[in-house]
């Protein structure tokens, strides 16, 4: 069993999504916000649309394929991670091999979003795919994540998750996050699993009225969601789809979330951090 975030599984984001902006039942009938700002739309520059195109699945990867590696070479444990593709899109396989010393009883494995340079307390925060099955006290094991049963992964791209974790339990308890054992900084080999993604800041209107910064190249970062906002305005101003929108924010838009004051990430490389 795994967990996706510390304060619960995710849904399905495209409808929390549109859930949380729009105020209404995902299976009912879409209606406007209440708060929404009334009004004609202000002009937006005109953008070419490019053909769409389907995009790279896990499960196009022939089983066995190496997807992620990584080196355990901190705080007296060596060995090494391997992330292959299994021949479905809800998870992958991780090989740990050559682990020295043994794995203590109690120990288990996450695979986090946040650099290996991040700290015990950090990490704890950190959103994560973690085993609930600790880890057998051997130096070399295979396992598939997630495990049989639960629901699989939100993403067609888990390449942002940056760091192999191992956790020693917390006193008195059988499995958990208790103190870092061991790290080790994940490598990814995918293709790009969302080609062409641009995005273009097209400006306020009805539906997307939030601020953006932008990064050190002018391409926008972050959005924070203003009051009234709606996903079609959002994605509209961006110039992109809900698909990308949900790829760009793997670790976002839970029901526990409200989307209104929220910080959106737009970049490509802050996928799984939260600002």
């Amino acid at each position: 069993m795994m967990r996706t975030s510390r304060s619960g599984r995710r849904m399905g984001i495209a409808v929390v999504l549109l859930t949380s902006l729009v105020g209404c039942s995902a299976t009912g009938p879409r209606t406007a916000p209440v708060d929404a700002v009334v009004g004609t739309s202000e002009a937006r520059p005109e953008i070419a649309s490019e053909p769409t195109e389907t995009r790279p699945r896990l499960s196009d990867l022939a089983p066995g394929t190496i997807v992620a590696t990584g080196d355990f070479d901190s705080r007296g444990v060596t060995g090494r991670i391997e992330i292959k593709a299994n021949g479905t899109d809800e998870g992958f396989d991780v090989a740990l091999i050559g682990i020295s010393p043994l794995p203590p009883v109690g120990t288990s494995l996450e695979l986090n979003a946040l650099p290996a340079t991040a700290t015990d307390a950090e990490l704890q925060q950190g959103f994560s795919f973690y085993t609930y099955d600790a880890l057998r006290g051997s130096a070399d094991q295979t396992f598939s994540m997630p495990g049989a049963g639960y629901g699989g992964f939100e993403t067609n791209d888990p390449s942002y998750m940056r760091t192999a974790v191992i956790w020693a339990a917390p006193p008195g308890a059988p499995i958990g996050l208790g103190s870092v054992v061991a790290t080790a900084q994940l490598t990814w080999d995918l293709p790009d699993m969302n080609q062409g993604l641009e995005l273009v800041d097209r400006g306020t209107a009805d539906g997307a009225r939030g601020a953006v910064t932008v990064g050190s190249d002018g391409t926008p970062s972050t959005y924070r969601v203003a009051r009234g906002d709606t996903p079609e305005g959002i994605t509209e101003r961006f110039g992109i789809t809900m698909e990308d929108l949900e790829w760009l924010n793997p670790d976002r838009l839970t029901t526990r979330l409200v989307l209104a004051d929220l910080t959106i990430n737009l970049s490509r490389d802050a996928r799984g951090l939260r600002g």
